[in-house]
Formats: C-alpha cells, structure tokens, sequence
C-alpha cells in the first residue's frame, strides 16, 4: 500500500512537472485521442525495414505504462485509440496538406510519422588463445514528428535510438548457433526505440 502510494506521488509530481507542456488532449479538443502511424518514405534505410518500424511503434504504442494507469486514477483520463491497416501507410513528403488528408482519410486527431534515419548492423570476431567470441550488435535511429490534423501542425517531435546485442564465446572453433539472427536484434533495437518515443507520448497525452 505505502509503495502504491509513493508511486501515485511520483506520478503526481511528474504532472506537475510537465504542466508547461499543452497535452495533446487539450490541443485536439477531445478525452478519446484517435491516433495512426505512417512511414516517411526514405534512403536512407533499406525498405526491407519500412513494415517493422511501423509495426513495433504500434505495439508498443498499445501498451499503457503504469505510470499513466495511475496518472489517470488520480486525475482526468485520456484514452487513446490506435488506428491501424493491413498494410502499413507510407507518405513521400510530411507538409501539412499531407496531415489533413491523412486526418480526412482515416478519421484521427493526430498522425505519428516515423522516418528510419539508420538501422546499422555489425558482426565482429575476436580471438584469445584457443577462445573465439563472436559479437553481433544492431543499433537504429528513428525521427518521429506527431501532427494535429486540424491544421498539420507538428505538436511533438524527437529522435530516438536503440540498440541491441548479443556474444557467443567458444572453445576452438568460431560458432553461432545461440545468437540471435541479425532481424531480431534489429527488431529488439527498434523495439527500445519505440518504448522511448511512446513513453514521451503516454506522458504528453
């Protein structure tokens, strides 16, 4: 109990502390936000990679931190409702004409666009007497702007990265048979990406 308490005050001085920011709740006029994400086509990353950082912002973007589940026991409760398609949506430029259209089109008061600016992948081997280590370690970057689409106004934006690793030491002979595939440890640093992003945005609702 004392420790639910401590984290309701912690939750409480968070708000407060974030007051100088307008929620986005109160800039689209609605407690029920209608929300998608759509790709800013680029070359900088392979499109092999489009598909994944849209789908791993979605399903992180499902999950409601706790921090906010008690932010909203202790005050005004915002829903969020995640608009999502078969396939993902792509846009070749981000203007506000593009954010309206979006808005008409699917029926939402903001567009999440996210541009991959890198998605990096390295595999290295070191030896150390009889001793081989392979280390495989993928590392993305990830701009993301959120616009109302009212007027496509951009009201939120950042840069966020991640990154994910993994070793296999053995004895004589180089193997790899427990490390993780190069897809996964994009998709796990795509993954910290996006747990960053939707935690501003949970904590900007």
């Amino acid at each position: 109990m004392k420790r639910l308490a401590f984290l309701v005050f912690i939750v409480i001085l968070a708000g407060c502390a974030t007051t100088s920011r307008v929620p986005l709740h109160k800039i689209v006029g609605s407690p029920t936000v209608r929300t998608k994400v759509v790709l800013l086509k680029t070359d900088k990353v392979d499109p092999a990679y489009y598909r994944v950082t849209v789908r791993e912002f979605e399903a992180v973007l499902l999950k409601q931190p706790l921090t906010y589940a008690l932010r909203g026991a202790v005050g005004e409760k915002v829903d969020l409702v995640l608009v999502t398609r078969r396939e993902i949506q792509t846009i070749d430029n981000l203007t506000p004409e593009e954010v309206v259209r979006l808005g008409q089109e699917s029926d939402v008061h903001l567009v999440i666009v996210v541009e991959p600016l890198k998605v990096d992948y390295k595999e290295g081997v070191t030896k150390r007497e009889d001793e081989f280590c392979v280390t495989r370690k993928a590392e993305v970057t990830v701009s993301v702007k959120v616009a109302e689409t009212r007027g496509g106004e951009v009201v939120l934006a950042g840069v966020y990265g991640g990154s994910s690793k993994a070793r296999q030491c053995s004895k004589g002979i180089k193997r790899t048979d427990k490390l993780p595939s190069k897809d996964l440890l994009i998709v796990k640093a795509l993954k910290e990406a996006a747990s960053k992003f939707s935690k501003e945005f949970w904590g900007s609702l």
